[in-house]
């Protein structure tokens, strides 16, 4: 079967049936219009602005943003409209690296559709079609797709750190790799993700991260988000990824990355231009400032 079979599961969303979210001028999320009309019973921070919901302009400054925004969350979450929350801050901005506009709590981030980031880690032993990669199972106690299959470090990207930071964190975290060790990884580039899940619409754009590990080095989880490890062979890895949605859906993208990148997956493949377009699809923003 094919390698599709894993874009199929989240099909591109309706962006039609979202509201435009506009901070400082700049198109920066999707918002439902369920959501849109309870945020505009606080009119002191939310406008209707020519059919998209915005920040009240007199929210000049990122510090009053995300104090209105963490004002707000606050209420939404005692309505139980933010579940998982995290108390871990997200930066709201229009490129990474760029100053954010405003911080916002991470649980909250797929119900106003901004773009979220995060690192990945493909772990592997030896070479060719003798490698096996390391494979995680996701606790049974995540928020986010418990029980499901996983890469062997991933996570979210908080402000703060850079990339390779965080990555080196999360070795430590979930799988116990020394940070010497961690950092060897290999920057390999990025996939984004854009799909209707549970907790609201998810737009990610994920960095991800190669390691090489020792043959006798064994992943031990130290922050109980992970269930247990599995070395999997890449062939088995191909037959599970064509056959069997195990793997949660933003690990599974990455894995079919991963097989393209080391040659596993090529032009003989007759999907093979399908799926490398389905790795980076366009960020659906509007790069056009909007007048307040």
């Amino acid at each position: 079967m094919s390698l599709l079979r894993q874009f199929r599961r989240h099909q591109l969303p309706d962006m039609n049936a979202y509201r435009r979210f506009i901070v400082a001028g700049q198109h920066v999320g999707w918002v439902k219009p369920d959501l849109a009309r309870r945020l505009l019973e606080w009119p002191d921070r939310f406008i209707s602005n020519d059919g998209a919901l915005a920040l009240h302009p007199r929210l000049a400054t990122a510090p009053l943003r995300s104090e209105a925004m963490a004002e707000t969350l606050s209420a939404l979450r005692a309505s139980g409209l933010v579940p998982g929350w995290r108390n871990e801050l997200y930066p709201v901005n229009t490129q990474f690296n760029a100053p954010p506009l405003l911080v916002m709590e991470r649980a909250a981030v797929p119900l106003f559709g901004v773009l979220a980031y995060g690192v990945n880690l493909n772990g592997f032993v030896g070479r060719g079609w003798g490698m096996k990669v390391w494979v995680a199972r996701r606790a049974a106690t995540k928020s986010v797709d418990p029980n499901m299959l996983d890469h062997i470090v991933g996570g979210g990207q908080p402000i703060g750190l850079t990339p390779m930071e965080n990555l080196i964190k999360e070795c430590d975290e979930e799988a116990g790799i020394p940070a010497a060790l961690a950092g060897e990884a290999v920057s390999v580039g990025i996939v984004t993700l854009i799909f209707e899940a549970v907790q609201g619409l998810r737009i990610d754009m994920q960095f991800n991260f190669d390691l090489e590990l020792p043959a006798d080095f064994t992943p031990q989880n130290r922050d109980g988000e992970v269930a247990g490890f599995e070395l999997v062979p890449v062939s088995e890895l191909i037959h599970r990824l064509r056959s069997e949605d195990d793997f949660m859906y933003d690990s599974a993208i990455v894995q079919v990355d991963f097989l393209i990148r080391h040659g596993f997956i090529g032009p003989e493949d007759p999907d093979f231009l399908s799926l490398v377009a389905g790795l980076r699809p366009p960020l659906p923003y509007d790069p056009v400032q909007v007048a307040a």
